[in-house]
């Protein structure tokens, strides 16, 4: 039987690595093989312009690779033993999207450097695919379009081509491509396919020039381009023939591309622009250099109302991280068996909002709560969320001062600061011996700790007798060990063993692949969020570069990328007198603020990384890192991109794990 067409080989082929083992070539052609029943002498068979089964193979590793859906290791001999096998953006198309799996949707991932109009899709000829991979090596010289379609609506012409070919100082050429054998039979032109099936088609020649005319009628009438010059020519490809006479004085042998030509394009081009120099009337004399082109981009590329909006893309991608985050929930019902227990997870894992959602079901429960955290900008902003009468939220530190407060105990009221946290578990034990009497109402039926990771030895000690019932009160911690940035792993009063929490669900792919590396404990959490972008690291050798480079990528996010001020954070290790971003400073249109509360339009706001650890951002700009503590630098770094959502900037340089 004949080899089937490209874009049937698609599915099987990305079917086949779908269990994600490594799979060799040779491999892949015999399941192939086996799938088409396809023969040996079939598979091998070459004639004419009968392709291959290895072809085939060849083409679809082309462009998955191409479009990042497989991994391919080169056998440095012999490409049979080359191996393949499927990542994980791959295994999602296969599993939601297999039967959009043709070429002009692979294209989509990788786009490239041709520009593709509406009919770039999986009705693209074999002819055009042929030459598609051509011509992308020349848009160093030429803009090129694909498969473009127009519509002048003051002359009433509508017009398409397969390809546009622009030169600035040139012109531009109307391409239309006929594939298979060719052949003309009394002035109608005909095509045997690679299947051996003969039809009728239209007259190429005929076709390039109308085309060339309604592309005049349209750069003429619209306002972008009827002010520049065009010098239009029709051309012709046929990279499965040989065109070596003239067809007819309007069709000559000059504007034909054939299959002598297919391998050395950049050369045909100019040939034929060189033959049009020297035919071509009055009104296509001209061109209007880099300006026509740019405006001819413009005209057939509408990247502003098709390409979807950084912020767009953030938004679906939030969308997937909270569906996901549902799943994390499950955790919540084993809970219901214990009284204590420990949650450990890595970032991104759903910590904090776990530990709100069971604070909040105690609540419901009757139970008055209290919600321990190290971060007081943490403490402030899930209080704010939850606003509940019966959970009590604050940071270790204010919580001493509570207790004293309503115990009216007076020791440490004289103390200064370092006294003060030096000797704070002792007040705290005490205090609430003295809460046990003066004010029991004042008690918590239960302790919730975010953070745990944070907190010293000696907090546990007096914790337990804030509990109504010290011995068999609720007391739940949560803890990621890769955040440790003020202490070793606390000796926790938990005796159970811990509940892991092992999906990923705040980060997308790039940002928790790129913070796997930081993680001082072995990390084995999943990420299951949506791939999104690479982290993106821009050098900045001096606060001046880092300055510059700042208020661009500012300008940038926000002007060119619509995303929100208020959804992008700027980090540092550096304390706000020693940072180099100061208070109310102005970059260009954005002030600077280290308020995090604040509402002034265009604000961005800034804080160390240490009083944003439980946090997050759609965007995280990380700078200053050479500022920070060496002996805590990588745990800080793994905060650092972990509290961003969908993109992380890096200003200077990242440092190595």
């Amino acid at each position: 039987m004949p080899i089937p067409a490209q874009n049937d080989f698609l599915q099987p082929f990305l079917t086949i690595l779908g269990d994600g083992q490594t799979i060799s070539r040779a491999k892949i052609l015999y399941r192939l093989a086996k799938h088409f029943d396809i023969s040996e002498e079939e598979a091998q068979a070459t004639s004419g312009n009968q392709l291959t089964l290895v072809s085939r193979v060849a083409w679809c590793d082309v462009h998955f690779v191409k479009a990042g859906l497989v991994d391919k290791h080169q056998h440095h001999a012999d490409s049979l033993q080359d191996e393949f096998r499927i990542t994980s953006l791959g295994v999602r198309e296969l599993r939601f999207r297999a039967d959009k799996l043709t070429v002009g949707y692979l294209q989509s991932f990788y786009l490239g450097s041709i520009h593709r109009g509406a009919g770039s899709d999986d009705s693209t000829s074999d002819a055009e695919l042929q030459l598609y991979e051509e011509l992308e090596a020349l848009t160093d010289e030429f803009e090129i379009f694909h498969s473009v379609k127009w519509f002048a609506k003051g002359q009433g012409t509508v017009g398409e081509a397969d390809f546009l070919i622009a030169h600035p100082q040139r012109g531009v050429l109307v391409l239309e491509v006929k594939g298979g054998l060719i052949h003309i039979e009394k002035g109608e032109w005909y095509t045997t396919s690679r299947t051996g099936r003969t039809s009728k088609i239209q007259d190429p020649c005929e076709q390039a020039d109308r085309s060339r005319r309604a592309l005049r009628d349209w750069l003429n009438e619209d306002p972008r381009t009827s002010k520049l010059h065009y010098a239009l020519f029709p051309a012709v490809a046929l990279p499965d023939a040989r065109v070596d006479r003239d067809i007819r004085p309007d069709c000559p042998e000059d504007i034909f591309i054939d299959m002598r030509h297919v391998g050395n394009l950049r050369r045909r081009l100019h040939q034929i622009f060189d033959y049009w120099e020297h035919h071509a009337d009055a009104g296509n004399k001209k061109m209007d250099g880099r300006a026509a082109v740019k405006a001819l981009v413009e005209l057939l590329v509408p990247t502003r109302s098709l390409q979807p909006r950084i912020a767009d893309i953030f938004e679906r991608e939030r969308q997937k991280i909270e569906e996901l985050t549902q799943n994390q929930f499950r955790i919540l019902r084993q809970l219901r068996n214990y009284t204590r227990a420990a949650i450990v997870g890595g970032a991104g894992t759903g910590k904090t909002m776990l530990a709100m959602e069971k604070a909040q079901q105690l609540a419901d429960g009757g139970y008055r709560v209290l919600f321990l955290c190290f971060n007081r900008n943490l403490a402030d902003w899930i209080g704010r969320t939850l606003k509940n009468d019966q959970i009590f939220v604050v940071t270790f530190h204010a919580l001493v001062g509570h207790v004293r407060h309503w115990s009216g105990y007076s020791r440490g009221a004289d103390f200064d600061y370092d006294r003060f946290t030096t000797e704070a578990p002792d007040i705290l034990l005490e205090a609430a011996s003295s809460l046990r009497i003066q004010s029991p109402e004042k008690l918590f039926d239960a302790i919730i700790v975010d953070e745990a990771q944070d907190f010293e030895d000696t907090w546990w000690i007096p914790l337990p007798d804030l509990l109504k019932d010290p011995e068999k009160g609720v007391f739940y911690v949560f803890l990621d060990d890769n955040q440790r940035l003020y202490q070793t792993m606390p000796n926790l009063p938990i005796e159970t063993t811990p509940l892991v929490l092992s999906d990923n669900c705040r980060n997308t792919q790039h940002i928790h692949a790129q913070m796997a590396g930081y993680a001082i404990t072995h990390d084995e959490t999943d990420c299951l969020g949506p791939e999104g972008r690479p982290v993106e690291i821009i050098p900045a050798e001096t606060p001046q570069a880092a300055k510059r480079e700042l208020q661009r990528v500012l300008h940038r996010l926000v002007n060119e990328e619509n995303i929100r001020s208020e959804d992008i954070v700027l980090l540092t290790p550096a304390s706000d007198k020693r940072s180099q971003w100061k208070n109310d400073e102005q970059l260009g249109n954005f002030i600077l603020t280290w308020n995090m509360d604040t509402e002034m339009e265009l604000a961005i706001r800034i804080c160390t990384i240490y009083r944003y650890k439980g946090l997050e951002s759609a965007v995280v700009i990380l700078t200053e890192l050479n500022e920070g503590r060496p002996e805590f630098l990588t745990q800080l770094i793994y905060v650092g991109l972990s509290r961003a959502r969908h993109h992380v900037v890096v200003i200077g340089k990242l440092p190595k794990p």
